[in-house]
């Protein structure tokens, strides 16, 4: 019998959000994949506009302008990504933030409040703003909107009715569907690498992810670059924190959160999520593995 060649993962890069995206087409033909791509790419080059914090005229630069108690008409998509970040925060007790200015005083309720009406979604500013913040505001998205622009990216991927990819941002945060070509009998989902260079026992170096996100923050490139909202200082809780739920955005705001938070504090929170798998690597070079089931890991 002839051997049939092996089957095309097509592949797509594009500058964003200063850092390169990737997408992984699996199951189409290249004509069409490019096609898919650039519809993903002019896609996140869309949310680019609407959340940097460096451009006066985007939605997020134009919410960092507000003063205690005025709002601001905003997009349904940067109200869904900064529902996600106050969610975020609020279940983390504040160990997740997105004002860049906060200095040490971060609790759950954040510093806007976000509003849903028939005339459309709106964002206002705290009137105890300044009693709160006295550095100012300046929200920063670094940590979730990447994530949600893949979230919208794989909204697109299904209208054209791509059932098998993995894209990602920075190869700080993936997300996938369907399956990779060229796995082992019994394998679903895409093969993505975890664990960094700790070789611990119990410690999973590749993970399959089949309709997940997953994100990793750590202190192997940068150093203890995150901070620790509540404190104000660099975070210690953690060297390495891997996060995977359904939603990238999720995942992205969770990583960055249990970098600041302790084991502890990460263990009690995926006990009350039961959808969110986590791999710690702690100070003393420990892993350790909640949820472990949802991947098989």
């Amino acid at each position: 019998m002839r051997e049939l060649p092996p089957e095309l993962v097509h592949r797509f890069a594009h500058e964003a959000m200063g850092t390169i995206f990737e997408v992984l087409i699996a199951g189409q033909e290249i004509t069409y994949a490019v096609q898919v791509s650039q519809a993903v790419f002019k896609e996140i080059d869309r949310l680019e506009a609407v959340f940097s914090r460096f451009n006066a005229t985007s939605e997020i630069g134009q919410i960092n302008r507000l003063r205690p108690g005025e709002s601001l008409r905003i997009s349904l998509d940067a109200f869904e990504c900064l529902k996600v970040a106050e969610r975020v925060q609020r279940e983390t007790a504040g160990a997740f933030n997105i004002n860049f200015r906060q200095a040490g005083n971060s609790s759950e309720r954040p510093e806007f409040e976000l509003i849903a009406a028939d005339s459309g979604f709106r964002v206002r500013l705290r009137q105890d703003f300044l009693g709160r913040s006295p550095a100012g505001l300046d929200l920063d998205l670094g940590a979730v909107g990447k994530g949600y622009a893949l979230d919208k990216a794989a909204s697109i991927l299904a209208e054209w009715s791509v059932e098998r990819f993995l894209i990602h941002g920075g190869t700080s945060t993936a997300l996938a569907a369907g399956d990779a070509p060229g796995l082992s009998q019994g394998e679903y989902g895409w093969p993505v690498g975890v664990g960094g260079t700790w070789e611990l026992p119990d410690v999973p170096k590749r993970v399959l992810l089949h309709g997940r996100a997953l994100s990793g923050s750590g202190t192997e490139v940068k150093g203890r670059h995150i901070r620790d909202p509540r404190t104000g200082r660099p975070a210690e809780g953690l060297l390495a924190a891997w996060v995977s739920h359904p939603s990238a955005a999720v995942s992205d705001a969770l990583s960055t959160a249990f970098m600041a938070m302790s084991s502890k504090e990460a263990r009690r929170y995926c006990e009350q999520h039961s959808d969110v798998w986590t791999l710690l690597i702690t100070p003393k070079k420990k892993g350790l593995l909640f949820n472990r089931e949802i991947l098989g890991a």
